[in-house]
């Protein structure tokens, strides 16, 4: 416990200080400097929005922890919940994300070593570490959203989206790679029609049950786009300033036409500049461009998605 306490108290260090203290350059803790890479592409993306980052704190939480019969080596399973208290012309405020950790430990004669060690933060989720479920301050809207009305609410939308940020709603299943699965969770809960069940392959729908059923536009970044803009007569703006809460951003890390990554709208920050809330790297109030991100690449393009406040299905 002694060594995952000064692993993660280098961690926080880096992400604030972007560089590795003596500990770190002695490699027996593995992994630091590309999250120093990491930390320095988080201080250019808040230089870029006018922000000044001043402290990082972060909570830990085991998991799971097995040590060989030996005792020479230990199996962790960690949740780190990441807070970063930024300035923005003058006023403080807050960022959040969520790793999952999987790491392999190993007795040396120094002391533990951390010998193997992978994140969520990699773009997949771990299987090993679920998110928790408890602990949640906001309401869980366990009733169905009523489309009788035909209006998208985007602030039930943006609610959902905090409310279960950093957790997994046991109404649905937490995939390998999340975010669209949790983006369209929060547009369902804005009021968005499901339609198109049982064909997997048209519509937007999800199948409530013992053995739940999904279209792929539930699950996947590329075919959400594609059912917003046509079924839904959502419409890709020019600018992020034009989105709203409880618009939709995706993200085509390599530039060649297909998105891998979505987030949702949650809030903005003081210079109109949009803030997001995805999953499998759990992020709460995120600024959207992303460039921390270990995705992303200077190819990378985006699509900004505003959806109608009155949505009238367009099916085909």
């Amino acid at each position: 416990m002694d060594a995952l306490q000064g692993y993660f108290d280098a961690r926080a260090r880096a992400w604030l200080h972007t560089s590795m203290d003596q500990t770190a350059r002695t490699g027996r803790f593995a992994g630091l400097d590309r999250l120093v890479h990491l930390a320095k592409q988080k201080k250019l993306t808040y230089e870029k929005l006018g922000k000044r980052l001043a402290r990082v704190h972060t909570q830990v939480r085991v998991e799971k922890l097995e040590e060989s019969r030996d005792r020479s080596t230990a199996d962790v399973w960690a949740t780190e919940r990441i807070c970063y208290t930024y300035y923005e012309g003058g006023v403080p405020c807050v960022e959040c994300c969520q790793i999952r950790h999987e790491m392999r430990w190993a007795r040396t004669p120094e002391g533990w070593e951390l010998v193997r060690g992978r994140e969520s933060a990699m773009g997949r989720e771990l299987p090993g570490v679920r998110a928790t479920t408890e602990a949640h301050v906001l309401p869980r809207f366990p009733r169905d959203p009523d489309w009788r009305s035909g209006l998208y609410d985007r602030v039930r939308a943006a609610r959902y989206a905090d409310a279960w940020w950093d957790g997994t709603n046991p109404r649905f299943p937490r995939f390998s790679d999340d975010c669209t699965n949790f983006v369209s969770q929060c547009l369902y809960a804005g009021g968005l029609p499901m339609w198109g069940e049982p064909d997997r392959a048209a519509g937007w729908w999800f199948q409530f049950g013992q053995s739940p059923v999904w279209s792929y536009s539930w699950s996947t970044a590329h075919a959400l786009y594609l059912a917003l803009t046509t079924a839904f007569g959502a419409r890709v703006v020019s600018d992020p300033a034009e989105l709203r809460v409880g618009d939709v951003i995706f993200y085509d890390w390599n530039g060649e036409g297909t998105y891998h990554h979505s987030t949702i709208v949650t809030d903005f920050d003081a210079m109109g500049e949009p803030l997001v809330n995805a999953h499998t790297i759990d992020s709460y109030h995120r600024p959207w461009l992303y460039t921390d991100s270990p995705a992303w690449t200077p190819r990378t393009a985006y699509a900004w998605v505003h959806l109608p406040d009155r949505v009238v299905l367009h099916r085909s």
